[in-house]
């Protein structure tokens, strides 16, 4: 009876380590040069008859559905001893696998990963570029099972993510979940390890360019500060920046700790463009607190199977669209005068968008996954990323007000990280709108009603004189230039309208997004003369203007008007007082004497 017990005991003890193995991620790079893969995944222990696997129609970071599915072919399955399994696809992303018995399954697929401008895969002779979304599938009943990632490529190869990596190629996870916020970059790189306080820091360069990885460890450095700072701790203690620099490529996208940015190759100087560079850099930086510690909810937990709603978009984005450029001036990376123009261009942008008395930003975070047509969602839509930071700009602003300037935007912030820090549910606007109050002592209601849920216009010459700054008009007012109310650009040496504003000049003469301009009062446009052409027609006088239309040449009349919205800069008021200077200060960390010295 003894030996019946042990082997009994043995017996569970062998059923109960393989419910809990590690499923098994394989995948090798069968042929880099036409972007090929092979991936097997295997469930160490299958008990149900059926077995669904799925790959996520969509990434985190980007609210739309790519379809991701379409990159995968010659899927097969087969149980532990080889023995083939049957399977049915019942939808675009979702293979159904018919079990004959209990066990193991290993499922094999071919990926096709050809899509770095999405930063979902990119395989080629240099690297490969995995975000899970993409390339790993998952099945919903094994979501929360340990795994592992084993990776076989050329040998000269390396291999980095934010994973737990256990070998030169391999990673652990806890479950899917981390797996998918969790890209990997392997291949031919640039690799730099270093500490900052208790965080450990890995920068990854993938291509060649103007880069220096020592002034962005400098300058990551000084970000690191800042979040600390404000939000008190950080929620990781390894995190990998990793950057793509290559021909016209550009975007990022937040992991759970790391990210992923790609760059123009030569982005990286000089310093107007670098500056562009390192606020993308402090932006996912910011993210990993707002958006992967916190997030709202809707979004938590991830639904990668179809959209997930949310009115709340515009926090996600918009508060760190804020934070990004303000981490670089608290930081010491900005100079006031850059931090201010760069505040100057994003209240004229949000000023020169006719959507923004059309749409609230409620609306357009609850419809983020249907944008996708620039003329359209600039006449009848907003930013979940421009007017949610002026928002974000305008809510720290009345937060300070309220206080006396004794808590900001970053109370919220933090309240928001203690409160809901990786919580499954996500906050609410209930939950904002009780913290607001918790640390005003004021209903926002009216603010939510007003600038949230509606579309009210924001005071900016108040809002600029809290902090002891107004605008400055540096437009010409014996010579106004003219303006049409459309945005121009040059594509294969033509000029074509971009966008046009609803009701202005450009509307009104019926021209439309596509269109290319050809010539006006009978003289050639081209792409070194239009600038200034267009800015020297007569204010108010008819022009005629030939154009291509859906390839059918026409004829219009243009009237140009004044700028309704003319250039200004921002600059401090001769004598701020001492409350202004206190208030600058605090909400840039940088001295207003600065300015004004």
């Amino acid at each position: 009876m003894k030996i019946l017990k042990k082997i009994i005991c043995y017996l569970c003890l062998l059923t109960s380590i393989q419910l809990h193995a590690d499923i098994s991620y394989h995948i090798e790079v069968t042929d880099p040069a036409h972007h090929l893969a092979t991936v097997s995944i295997e469930f160490p222990n299958v008990t149900t008859k059926t077995l669904e696997v799925k790959l996520p129609v969509w990434r985190s970071g980007r609210y739309e559905i790519l379809n991701l599915s379409k990159a995968i072919s010659d899927f097969t399955a087969e149980h532990g001893n080889g023995s083939p399994i049957n399977w049915i696809k019942t939808n675009k992303n979702t293979w159904k696998l018919m079990l004959n018995q209990p066990g193991p399954v290993t499922v094999r697929y071919q990926v096709y990963a050809n899509t770095l401008r999405y930063r979902v895969a990119h395989i080629d002779p240099t690297h490969a570029f995995l975000d899970a979304s993409g390339v790993f599938m998952f099945s919903p009943a094994f979501r929360e099972q340990p795994l592992t990632v084993e990776l076989k490529v050329p040998k000269d190869w390396r291999s980095r993510s934010g994973m737990t990596q256990t070998g030169f190629h391999s990673f652990r996870a806890d479950d899917y979940d981390i797996l998918v916020d969790s890209p990997i970059e392997s291949g031919l790189h640039q690799f730099l390890s270093f500490r900052v306080d208790d965080q450990t820091y890995e920068i990854v360069i993938w291509g060649e360019g103007n880069h220096d990885i020592y002034d962005l460890q400098k300058h990551i450095t000084a970000l690191h500060h800042v979040g600390k700072e404000l939000w008190g701790n950080l929620p990781f203690e390894r995190y990998v920046y990793m950057y793509h620099a290559g021909d016209g490529i550009r975007g990022a996208t937040e992991h759970l700790n790391s990210t992923i940015i790609q760059q123009d190759r030569f982005n990286f100087k000089p310093r107007a463009s670098y500056l562009k560079v390192l606020a993308t850099t402090a932006h996912e930086f910011v993210h990993t607190w707002n958006v992967k510690a916190y997030r709202p909810a809707g979004i938590a937990p991830y639904d990668y199977s179809q959209e997930n709603y949310s009115d709340l978009f515009w926090m996600a984005e918009g508060i760190t669209s804020y934070y990004d450029d303000l981490f670089l001036m608290r930081a010491g990376i900005y100079t006031p005068e850059e931090y201010l123009d760069k505040l100057a261009t994003d209240i004229k942008s949000h000023l020169k968008k006719p959507g923004r008395h059309v749409e609230s930003l409620q609306q357009t975070s609850f419809d983020t996954w249907l944008k996708d047509n620039t003329q359209r969602t600039h006449n009848a839509s907003v930013s979940i990323y421009l007017e949610g930071s002026l928002t974000a700009w305008l809510l720290d602003q009345r937060i300070r007000q309220l206080t006396d300037n004794r808590f900001s935007l970053d109370e919220l912030q933090r309240r928001l990280y203690q409160d809901h820090h990786n919580s499954n549910q996500g906050y609410t606007t209930r939950d904002v709108l009780t913290v607001l109050k918790d640390i005003t002592g004021q209903d926002m209601q009216k603010f939510w009603s007003t600038h949230v849920e509606g579309t009210g216009d924001i005071d900016f010459d108040e809002l600029l004189a809290f902090y002891g700054l107004h605008k400055v008009n540096t437009a010409s007012d014996s010579e106004p230039a003219s303006w049409m109310g459309a945005e121009l650009e040059t594509q294969g040496g033509l000029l074509q309208v971009k966008t046009v504003d609803r009701d202005g000049p450009a509307w009104l003469a019926g021209l439309t997004a596509g269109d290319q301009l050809i010539a006006i009062n009978d003289l050639r446009l081209d792409e070194k003369n239009w600038s200034q052409r267009v800015s020297e027609l007569s204010i108010g006088q008819s022009h005629e203007v030939h154009y291509f239309s859906a390839g059918r040449l026409r004829t219009t009349t243009l009237t140009p008007a004044s700028d309704p919205h003319p250039d200004f800069s921002i600059e401090p008021v001769k004598k701020p007082t001492r409350e202004q200077q206190r208030r600058f200060k605090a909400w840039t960390g940088q001295s207003l004497s600065d300015l004004t010295d």
